[in-house]
C-alpha cells in the first residue's frame, strides 16, 4: 500500500472516529436569549454556546432556523417561554436536540431597589423536566461575560444527573395572594426557586404551565384554588407527579411574605413549607436558596435514598505538585470500577437509631470507655450525619439494614471485641460500605463527570463542604450543593468509613473493582469533616484510622448492587400529557374497576417509585391489587413476602378504567404481595 491510501485510510478513520464522537454527544439547541435589549440577548447566548463546558459537554445546534425564531415571535415567546418546559420541548424537538436551553435578561425593581438578572434555564426535550438551571444579579450588562463559565460550569454538571433515581415534582404557576404584589418580580422570584430545587439533585421539576393550565381550565380550577391541597392533589395526578410545588406571595405594609410549600400527593399527602419576609427585591433574590434548601430537606429521613453510579474508568489519585497532594495519594493509575448504587448522602442520627437504637451521645460514652475518642458532642438532630460511630458498627448498621429490607446480608463477623473478622460475600445483594475506588469515582462525578473538580461537585470549597474554616460541628445532611451524581457531604460534615484495609501507596498497575490489602491495621477514611483543613476535603484525599475508633467527624455512608428505593423493573413514566381522574382524589368515588392509587407513611423509608397496572391484574409480576371494588380513603396492608412485615397504607385515588395509569409506593424492598381490606 503506498503512502497517499496509507495517508487516505487514517483521515477516513479519524472522520468516522470523530463523527462517532460528536454523535455520542447530546445535542443542546441555545435558543437566542429574550430581554428588553434584543441586540444584547442574542449576543449572550452566542457568546454562553461557546463556553468550553458547553461545547467539551454538547454539540451546540450551529444555528436556530429561520422557522423556529418566527415560533417564537408568533407565540410571543418572552419571559413566559422559561416557565413552560412543553414550549421548549417542543421547539427542541423541531431541532432534533436533546436539551434546549433558554435565558432570559431582565429588571426587577424600581428606583435604588432594581436588580438586573440573568436567569438561565436548560429542559430535556424527551422528559419535559428542567435538567438543570443557574441565575446571576448583575450591575452592568457587561459584567455578565465574567460569570458566563462558572454558569457554563454548573449547568453542565446538573444536567448529568440520573433523573430515574429523582422524585417527579410539577411546578405551578407563582399565585399572588393580595394586591400591591408586583406579579413580574414574584415570578421571576419562584423561577430562582424552582431552579435550585433542580439542581439540588432530590427532584425532577416540571414546569409544565401550559399543561398545568389546560387542566385548570379544563376542570374549572381557579387561581384562588391553587392554594387548596385538594385541587394541588388533582393537577399532580393529571400530571403523574409524586410532588407539587405552589408558591404564593402577600403584602403586609411595606413588606413582602413569599411562602412556598411542596405537598407529596403519593405519600399521605405531607406537605413541607416555609415562608421568607423581603422588603427590598435584592433581599427577596438573596433568600431563594435558603427556602430551596428549607423545602427540599429530608425530614423524614428516608433510608433507602440512593443514586444510580455508572460504572467506568478513570485516573485514581493525585498527581504530584497538585494542591494539597500527599504521595500517599500516588502513583496516579487507570482503575475501572462496576456500576453500583450510593446513599445520597451520609446515614443520619434517625437513621441510624432507627435500626441501631442508640444516639451519638451515647455511642460517644462507648468509645470514650473503649478507647478515648474525642467527648465532645457536634451537631445533634434527624438529619443531622451520625457519627461516634466505628468501623465495625457500620458493617453492623449495613448487615442489618439489609435483613430489614429481605436482603442477604454482605458480610460474616466472627470474633468479638476489636478482634473481629469480616468477610464479604460478593454474591449477596445486600447493603456495603463502598470501596475506596467506588468512593472516589462518584466523589469526582463518575464516568459522565465534565470535569475533575479539586472538592466533591466544584473547585469552590464554600459550595459543596463544611470544613473547618466555615462551621463548629457537623450540619443537616444535603444543605450544601451536590455533585454531578446529586450526591451530597462527598466533601466535608463527617469523614466516612470506607471498606478497604489501607496501604501506605497505591498500586502501580491498573486495576479494575479494587477492594484495597487483603489484611492490615488501619482502614481507609474519605472526604474530610467539619474539623478538617480544606486540603482535607479533596476528592482524592486518603484518610485511615483504626476499625474501632470512634470520632465526632468519623461517619459513613452505603453502596448497594441494586436500588433501594425502587423496584429493579420500572415501567418508564410517560411524559405526554395524561388522562385526569374524573374526580378530584378527596372525593369518595363510587367503586369501579381501574387502577388505585395507594399511598405509604414516609416512615417506611424510601423515596417512592410508580408502576404500571390495573387494581384487577398483576402489575410486572410483582404486585396484585386483588380488590378492585375498594372505596378511596380504604386502609389496606401490604406485605412484604420475603420478610413478612406489613405496612398500612391508604387509597387516595382511583383512575378510570381507560386510564393506563400508576400505582405509588414508598419502599424499599421488592413485594410480592396482594392488597387485603381492614
Amino acid at each position: 500500500m503506498n503512502m497517499r491510501k496509507k495517508i487516505l485510510l487514517a483521515a477516513m478513520f479519524l472522520t468516522v472516529a470523530c463523527a462517532m464522537y460528536v454523535q455520542a454527544q447530546p445535542v443542546l439547541a441555545v435558543l437566542p436569549f429574550t430581554g428588553d435589549n434584543p441586540e444584547d440577548a442574542a449576543t449572550l447566548a452566542e457568546f454562553f454556546s461557546f463556553q468550553d463546558e458547553i461545547q467539551r459537554a454538547f454539540t451546540v445546534v450551529p444555528r436556530i432556523p429561520d422557522h423556529i425564531q418566527n415560533m417564537m415571535r408568533e407565540h410571543q415567546f418572552q419571559r413566559s417561554g422559561l416557565t413552560d418546559s412543553d414550549t421548549l420541548s417542543e421547539l427542541g424537538k423541531q431541532m432534533n436536540a436533546d436539551y434546549v436551553l433558554a435565558g432570559h435578561i431582565t429588571s426587577l425593581g424600581t428606583g435604588a431597589d432594581r436588580s438586573n438578572l440573568l436567569l438561565i434555564t436548560v429542559i430535556h426535550v424527551e422528559e419535559f423536566r428542567q435538567a438543570a438551571g443557574d441565575y446571576r444579579e448583575f450591575r452592568r450588562i457587561e459584567d455578565t461575560v465574567s460569570f458566563l463559565p462558572d454558569m457554563a460550569q454548573r449547568i453542565v454538571a446538573v444536567s448529568r444527573q440520573d433523573s430515574s433515581q429523582l422524585r417527579r415534582l410539577a411546578v405551578l404557576p407563582f399565585n399572588p395572594l393580595s394586591s400591591g404584589i408586583d406579579e413580574r418580580d414574584a415570578e421571576v422570584l419562584a423561577q430562582m426557586l424552582a431552579t435550585d430545587i433542580a439542581n439540588s439533585g432530590r427532584f425532577a421539576v416540571f414546569p409544565r404551565t401550559s399543561a398545568i393550565e389546560t387542566v385548570m381550565r379544563e376542570h374549572n380550577i381557579q387561581r384562588s384554588g391553587m392554594t387548596d391541597p385538594a385541587s394541588i392533589r388533582y393537577i399532580g395526578y393529571a400530571l403523574n407527579a409524586q410532588y407539587v410545588l405552589s408558591a404564593n406571595a402577600r403584602r403586609l405594609g411595606a413588606d413582602t411574605f413569599f411562602s412556598a410549600s411542596v405537598l407529596h400527593i403519593t405519600g399521605g399527602n405531607q406537605q413541607v413549607g416555609s415562608m421568607q419576609r423581603y422588603r427590598t427585591v435584592s433581599d427577596g433574590l438573596s433568600l431563594m436558596p435558603a427556602l430551596a434548601r428549607e423545602l427540599v430537606a429530608d425530614r423524614a429521613g428516608a433510608i433507602g435514598e440512593f443514586v444510580r453510579v455508572e460504572g467506568g474508568t478513570f485516573l485514581m489519585g493525585s498527581p504530584e505538585g497538585a494542591w494539597g497532594s500527599r504521595d500517599w495519594e500516588r502513583p496516579v493509575r487507570s482503575v475501572t470500577v462496576s456500576g453500583f448504587y450510593m446513599s445520597r448522602h451520609p446515614v443520619t442520627q434517625g437513621q441510624w437509631r432507627e435500626i441501631m437504637g442508640t444516639t451519638v451521645q451515647q455511642q460517644r460514652d462507648m468509645g470514650y470507655r473503649d478507647q478515648g475518642s474525642d467527648p465532645q458532642i457536634a451537631g445533634i438532630g434527624d438529619n443531622q450525619p451520625m457519627y461516634n460511630v466505628n468501623w465495625y458498627e457500620a458493617i453492623e448498621f449495613a448487615n442489618r439494614k439489609s435483613l430489614r429490607a429481605g436482603l442477604t446480608p454482605v458480610y460474616t463477623i466472627t470474633g468479638a471485641g476489636n478482634n473481629r473478622t469480616v468477610t464479604w460475600n460478593r454474591n449477596a445483594n445486600g447493603y456495603r460500605l463502598p470501596t475506596e475506588a467506588e468512593w472516589e469515582f462518584a466523589a469526582r462525578g463518575g464516568h459522565g463527570s465534565p470535569r475533575n473538580f479539586m472538592f466533591s461537585g466544584s473547585n469552590t470549597i464554600s459550595d459543596v463542604a463544611w470544613y473547618n474554616q466555615s462551621v463548629g460541628s457537623t450540619q443537616d445532611v444535603g444543605t450544601l450543593r451536590p455533585n454531578s451524581l446529586g450526591l451530597y457531604d462527598m466533601s466535608g460534615n463527617v469523614w466516612e468509613w470506607i471498606y478497604d484495609w489501607r496501604t501506605r501507596y497505591y498500586p502501580s498497575a491498573a486495576q479494575t473493582n479494587p477492594t484495597g490489602a487483603p489484611s492490615g491495621t488501619i482502614r481507609v477514611v474519605r472526604g474530610g469533616s467539619w474539623a478538617s483543613p480544606a486540603t482535607d476535603v479533596r476528592s482524592t484525599t486518603r484518610g485511615a484510622q483504626r476499625p474501632s475508633t470512634r470520632g465526632n467527624a468519623l461517619g459513613f455512608r452505603l453502596v448497594s448492587p441494586q436500588p433501594s428505593n425502587s423496584f429493579r423493573h420500572v415501567t418508564p413514566i410517560a411524559t405526554q400529557s395524561s388522562p385526569v381522574p374524573q374526580a378530584p382524589p378527596s372525593v369518595a368515588a363510587s367503586p369501579a374497576s381501574g387502577s388505585v392509587i395507594i399511598s405509604v407513611p414516609s416512615d417506611t423509608g424510601g423515596a417512592g417509585f410508580r408502576q404500571e397496572g390495573t387494581a384487577t391484574g398483576e402489575l410486572s409480576g410483582s404486585l396484585a391489587a386483588r380488590h378492585p371494588s375498594l372505596p378511596i380513603g380504604s386502609t389496606v396492608t401490604v406485605t412484604n413476602a420475603a420478610t413478612g412485615i406489613e405496612i398500612a397504607v391508604t387509597i387516595v385515588g382511583r383512575i378510570p378504567p381507560s386510564a393506563n395509569r400508576i400505582i405509588d409506593l414508598s419502599h424499599d424492598a421488592l413485594f410480592a404481595i396482594g392488597l387485603r381490606q381492614h
